[in-house]
């Protein structure tokens, strides 16, 4: 049964979709590899406009001929990347990691460069600016955010010669330069919901996330089918607060939930995760909390584990293909074969038989005996698709 709450409003293309995605392998876990979780004075700075590296300040002249079709002529033969986000860059979560991977790569290459980066690009309007701005100045301009497809198709032709790699999304349409790269986080949400609900006490779990788009919403109706594959009787609600790094309004959405008798949340948020830590924490009724994208673990001690998604891994691994001109047009998916995706139990966390359930969870997944009910996985798109 789908319960909704909603809390904020929702503003940035509400149809689009929202995804979450590699350090040195996609086989390695991103956790150790990520910064710490940003300190709450950073998450609340002002707006950055397009700020230059300070890598690259002294080189702005390195990046010279450029001409209206986007085409970039570095001096020294590097290829340079622009990245922008909606979010702020060191949100702890989705765009921080994403910008982690971008680095694996450039680290890995010594003929890559990040040059730019916008942040906080809220509407279409700053995300189209932004976008041409990286545009006329990079060879690889990254747009981390599923937010991004209306302005990506917008953007894309009118730089043909530039790589675009779409995180989250796909496009209406197929473009040439275009690359769309996302997880199928609702695979990773069967796994989540078959482990809280196998640890529940009240079968009754919660999801919450920021804005209502297609890829938050894979983690509820996957965290659903999983909770009903290990018992028919759980139930699962789901609350929409309209922002993924809003403290306050993640702590009122979990609060109301363990009101209602939720035990089980499934953080779908960046920064907002802590306000979900606080409500769980001040609860005199015991609740778990489950996150996703990485391990989160000293954070608070009801974490059980995450359904884990390496957005890092995948964006090292589009960027270097990008760079390589290997990286082919159209939309790539990462799911668990991959090792992109994955449940983790936090140390100490999780019993012999939830343990076990996680194993036989996945290679059920994997080998196609379990199939992914309605909107668990993202539609494909009409042209070019590859599920890795």
């Amino acid at each position: 049964m789908a319960d909704q709450q909603y809390l904020g409003h929702v503003t940035a293309f509400p149809q689009s979709t929202r995804l979450y995605l590699p350090y040195q392998s996609l086989q390695r876990s991103v956790s150790p590899l990520l910064p710490e979780r940003a300190a709450a004075d950073e998450r609340a700075r002002m707006r950055t406009k397009i700020r230059v590296l300070s890598a690259v300040t002294a080189i702005p002249l390195a990046l010279s001929a450029c001409g209206p079709s986007g085409e970039v002529a570095a001096a020294d033969g590097t290829k340079s990347i622009g990245f922008i986000s909606q979010a702020p860059r060191n949100d702890g979560g989705f765009t921080q990691f994403g910008l982690a991977g971008v680095n694996a790569a450039i680290e890995a290459d010594k003929n890559l460069k990040l040059s730019s980066i916008v942040d906080n690009a809220a509407n279409s309007q700053e995300q189209i600016q932004g976008l041409e701005s990286l545009a006329a100045k990079n060879q690889i301009v990254v747009a981390d955010g599923a937010s991004f497809n209306k302005s990506v198709a917008v953007v894309a032709p009118k730089y043909p010669k530039v790589r675009f790699i779409l995180v989250a999304a796909d496009l209406d349409a197929y473009a040439e330069n275009v690359t769309s790269v996302s997880a199928a986080v609702g695979y990773n949400a069967i796994v989540v919901g078959a482990v809280a609900s196998a640890h529940s006490r009240t079968k009754k779990l919660g999801m919450i996330a920021g804005l209502q788009v297609p890829a938050s919403g894979a983690w509820y109706y996957g965290m659903a089918q999983g909770a009903a594959l290990e018992n028919p009787n759980t139930k699962v609600v789901q609350t929409y607060t309209g922002d993924y790094n809003d403290v306050g309004k993640a702590k009122q959405a979990a609060e109301a939930m363990i009101a209602s008798g939720v035990d089980s949340i499934l953080s779908d948020l960046d920064s907002g995760s802590g306000g979900v830590y606080q409500a769980v924490g001040g609860s005199a009724s015991p609740a778990d909390v489950y996150d996703v994208f990485a391990l989160h673990c000293d954070s608070s001690p009801h974490i059980i584990g995450s359904g884990v998604v390496s957005w890092s891994d995948i964006l090292k691994n589009a960027v270097a293909d990008a760079a390589a001109d290997k990286l082919p047009a159209g939309a790539i998916s990462y799911g668990l074969g991959t090792g992109a995706l994955r449940f983790e139990f936090c140390p100490g966390k999780g019993t012999a038989e939830e343990k076990a359930l996680v194993e036989r969870i996945t290679k059920d997944i994997t080998d196609g005996k379990i199939v992914a009910d309605k909107g668990v996985l993202l539609p494909k798109p009409a042209y070019h698709f590859e599920q890795r």
